[in-house]
């Protein structure tokens, strides 16, 4: 998710408006390429891009959790300052990660 010019990264120590103009920008050329549209921003602090694919499938399979996630997302790369490649990745990860910590159920197999 993250490339050249992504509001992560803040291209050449830009203040924010200047930066977020140039991320929108880079986007639409990307969309006119690709024929995909661009990411919008989530989470609390509108900082977790997903394309709408990519929030169908995680809204598929997260049902109940995706909105955690996703703000869970977005706070950690407000507080920290931490960049990532594709945010749905690291959604589908830290849900992997979270299911393996869980216990295992007690009583009779299935």
């Amino acid at each position: 998710m993250y490339c050249k010019g992504n509001p992560g990264s803040n291209p050449g120590g830009l203040p924010f408006p200047a930066w977020y103009g140039i991320y929108i920008e880079i986007e639409k050329e990307r969309e006119l390429e690709t024929g995909q549209a661009p990411a919008r921003s989530y989470g609390r602090y509108n900082n977790v891009f997903l394309s709408d694919t990519e929030l169908d499938e995680l809204k598929a399979e997260l049902p109940d959790k995706w909105e955690y996630y996703i703000d869970r997302l977005s706070t950690h790369i407000a507080s920290k300052g931490t960049k990532y490649r594709s945010h749905a990745a690291t959604i589908y990860k830290w849900a992997q990660e979270d299911e393996a910590k869980k216990p295992p159920k007690k009583g009779i197999p299935d």
